[in-house]
């Protein structure tokens, strides 16, 4: 059996405001991900590789979360 670990539950929001905060979260998440793939695209090969990471491999990890930089 395997377990799922997240960072954080979803929250289900209800009220007014709610799709103004899930925007919010949007362009949140967002810009970390702009930040993952600005830091990993700067490093030469060799600490890449040194991580494990192929740059042709990049937009993949920044998008499935997997390296947090």
């Amino acid at each position: 059996m395997s377990t799922l670990a997240l960072d954080h539950l979803p929250v289900r929001r209800r009220g007014f405001f709610r799709p103004v905060v899930e925007f919010l979260d949007g362009v949140a998440l967002a810009l970390a991900m702009a930040h993952r793939y600005d830091v990993l695209s700067r490093l030469p090969n060799d600490q890449l590789a040194a991580r494990g990471i192929r740059r042709e491999d990049i937009p993949r990890i920044v998008v499935n979360g997997v390296y947090d930089a």
